[in-house]
């Protein structure tokens, strides 16, 4: 008997498959940030300006402190809403997302505790890496859609994509906070001529 036939579809396989490009994702990451950190650490610490970057990107903490409560309740309250209607297939939508959050989150710690130069990375890396799994989350949705649409059309199959809609919406405005998220910490990280010479 079959992995599919036991479990009856293959939304276990989805989510092994999902666990582990997650893993190798985030076990690449910390390779290219131990590296990367090595390779700075001894020309970081002759920065002669290096306090004032580090004061510039602080900035960026309060943004980031708010995106991340953002970031939280919103998908939170999507699966609340959609999963009476969506079961399983909200949370392969929304747990990477979520779980990536957590993540991006220990590693900043973990690098501002080391005073690391390279927490600045951390960011962008987790910021770009989102847009990928929104987009993938997107794309399961949006593929969910297209099947129930040769279902029978009945209440059931009508809240269902109603349901799914809705998730698609949140995705969309999960992928604008990121947007926004990135372009702030880049606008802070090279900041304008003029206030670059305030700092």
């Amino acid at each position: 008997m079959s992995f599919e036939a036991i479990f009856g579809d293959s939304l276990p396989t989805d989510f092994l498959i999902l666990f582990f490009t997650e893993a190798l994702f985030y076990s690449g990451t910390a390779v290219f940030l131990l590296v990367t950190d090595y390779m700075q650490r001894p020309v970081f610490q002759f920065l002669p300006d290096k306090r004032s970057f580090i004061n510039r990107l602080y900035g960026y903490r309060v943004v980031s402190i708010a995106t991340l409560v953002l970031s939280v309740l919103l998908p939170l309250v999507c699966l609340g809403l959609v999963w009476p209607w969506t079961g399983p297939a909200a949370s392969a939508a929304i747990a990477p997302y979520l779980g990536g959050l957590i993540v991006q989150f220990a590693f900043e710690q973990y690098v501002q505790h080391k005073k690391s130069p390279v927490w600045p990375l951390v960011p962008v890396v987790f910021q770009v890496y989102r847009l990928h799994q929104l987009n993938r989350s997107a794309q399961l949705v949006s593929s969910l859609m297209l099947s129930i649409r040769g279902a029978e059309t009945t209440p059931q199959t009508l809240a269902i994509n109603g349901a799914l809609q809705t998730m698609l919406n949140f995705l969309q405005i999960l992928g604008i906070i990121s947007l926004w998220s990135m372009a702030t910490f880049i606008f802070r990280l090279f900041p304008s001529q003029p206030e670059a010479m305030n700092h």
